[in-house]
This record gives structure tokens, C-alpha cells and sequence, in this order.
């Protein structure tokens, strides 16, 4: 009888080991993922984007972080956490480490959420170098979830670009 019980706990603590280190691995790769610096992930991450009709401001970070504000009131957190662009899907994969209770993010498993995004538009690098006259960057991100909300977003361009010129949008 003592062998047994022994055995059965050391089944489930290296079951619980095995859950754990697979978890801490998912959670991982985005908390200390960093963005590419090129193609579409480097256009999230070169400015705010925010959708004036709906009062919401997306912020992605060169770190990875992601931040959601309601720009009714002030700046107000909706959501922040971690991001992370997987271009072939055209979706942008997010965990949420905040979020408000009033918004619908088609959260799956705890923390988990996706943001799709359509639409990405933004001027050419030789158009910024030679300070051509361009429009600003839009986007349009729909958020993966029952009411299936989709922002029309235009990029801020108080931001610098990665070689130190500043993005100048007309």
C-alpha cells in the first residue's frame, strides 16, 4: 500500500512539472519576445494607433509591450500585456496581463486574446528618406471576440523611426 501512493504522487507532481514548465515556456515566448524590426511587425511598433470614433489608442512597444487606452476620459488602460505579430496569419497574438472587466477581448485560457488586423497601410521608406509627401499609416484591428469590434486606426507620427529621423506624416 505504501509503494502505490508513493508511486501516484510521483506521477502527479511529474505530471504537474511537466504542465508547469510547458506553461512557463508559452509564457515565455512573450513576455521576452522582441519584435522584428522589419517588414509589418516593424510598422506596429513605429507609433501609436488610434481610432478617433471609438476613443481607443493602441500602443505596441519595441519591447513587445501592448497597451490599450479609452481616450475619452484622459488616457484610461483598457488592457495591457504582451504582443506578438505572426504576419502569415495577419493577426497580432496578445497576453493580457490587465484588462477591464467592460470590454469584450475574446479571452481563451485566462489570458490569451487575438487582434486581427486588415488593411495595413503605410508610406515607403524611400518616402520618408527623401521627405516625399505621404499619407498616414491606417490599419483597421478587429478583436477576435462575440461583438467582433473592429477600429479603424491611423498611426501617430510623433514617433521617430528606428535611424533617428522623424516620421514627419502628413
Amino acid at each position: 500500500m505504501n509503494k502505490t501512493v508513493k508511486k501516484i504522487i510521483s506521477t502527479i507532481l511529474g505530471v504537474l512539472f511537466v504542465i508547469l514548465v510547458v506553461c512557463g515556456i508559452v509564457v515565455a515566448t512573450y513576455v521576452f519576445n522582441t519584435p522584428s524590426k522589419d517588414g509589418e511587425s516593424r510598422q506596429f511598433i513605429m507609433g501609436d494607433w488610434i481610432d478617433a470614433d471609438n476613443n481607443v489608442k493602441f500602443v505596441f512597444s519595441e519591447e513587445g509591450d501592448f497597451y490599450m487606452y479609452d481616450t475619452k476620459d484622459g488616457e484610461t488602460v483598457l488592457a495591457k500585456g504582451f504582443f506578438k505579430v505572426n504576419e502569415d496569419d495577419h493577426a497580432l497574438k496578445l497576453l493580457l496581463t490587465e484588462h477591464s472587466s467592460d470590454m469584450d477581448f475574446g479571452i481563451k485560457l485566462w489570458f490569451f486574446s487575438t487582434i486581427t488586423y486588415t488593411d495595413l497601410k503605410y508610406p515607403s521608406a524611400e518616402d520618408i528618406e527623401y521627405d516625399r509627401p505621404h499619407d498616414k499609416a491606417t490599419c483597421k484591428f478587429l478583436f477576435q471576440d462575440a461583438n467582433a469590434k473592429v477600429y479603424k486606426c491611423e498611426r501617430d507620427g510623433e514617433k521617430k523611426n528606428f535611424y533617428g529621423k522623424k516620421i514627419d506624416e502628413k
